[in-house]
């Protein structure tokens, strides 16, 4: 079942985070394993809109952070630790773009069509990202030109508008192998998707969220 994920002051999100939440910023901290029968780790989004850009922050609990020493291009994350935003032009994901985020800062984008067509050449336009670890795990920022996804989407996004996004979370365990990212611990999402088994490219794994 899909819980409700319109995102309004965020008086019970905001519940859960370990910080308060300064006036003008906007905080998600429920996020959960959908597939797995257990708490998950804390992971905090925050945002906030600033000089003409979306600027974003996840908080990471991670005691075992799996981050590749050498970088093979942007396919490296699908082995890493990583969190990622993906914003959709309408709740069919007929267009919808994605944003991977390693621990260190290093990008995988792409746009995405319903189901699974990717085009990995796509590169978000004006991205600024930064990672770094931290006593709990790690922290990775991000910010977007609001003009960018004004253009992307096909409407005007400024502070008030709602927005289809999707906010979530690979975390893996113990040494690198061919079956990482196959059990249902390894997936963390703010809404939880209809499904069986773990996927976040459908549609019911986005929610509706108010630009802050």
């Amino acid at each position: 079942m899909r819980r409700a994920a319109l995102v309004t002051p965020l008086l019970a999100a905001v519940a859960a985070c370990s910080q308060p939440v300064p006036l003008k910023e906007q905080a998600i901290c429920d996020f959960t394993y959908p597939w797995a029968d257990k708490p998950a780790p804390r992971t905090e989004f925050r945002a906030r809109t600033a000089e003409g850009r979306l600027r974003f922050t996840f908080l990471v609990d991670d005691a075992d952070v799996i981050v590749a020493s050498q970088w093979h291009g942007e396919s490296t994350l699908d082995g890493e630790d990583r969190v990622e935003i993906f914003f959709a032009k309408d709740p069919t994901l007929a267009d919808y773009w994605c944003v991977e985020i390693d621990p260190l800062g290093r990008v995988h984008d792409y746009h995405a069509r319903h189901y699974r067509q990717f085009d990995h050449g796509w590169n978000c336009p004006d991205l600024i990202t930064t990672g770094a670890r931290t006593a709990a795990g790690y922290e990775v920022t991000g910010s977007i030109r609001l003009e960018t996804l004004s253009r992307l989407l096909g409407r005007p996004v400024e502070p008030g508008a709602v927005l289809h996004i999707g906010l979530f979370r690979a975390q893996f365990y113990g040494p690198p192998g061919p079956t990482r990212g196959d059990t249902a611990d390894n997936w963390i999402s703010w809404v939880r998707p209809s499904t069986r088994d773990p996927d976040f490219h459908v549609p019911s794994a986005f929610g509706d969220w108010i630009v802050p």
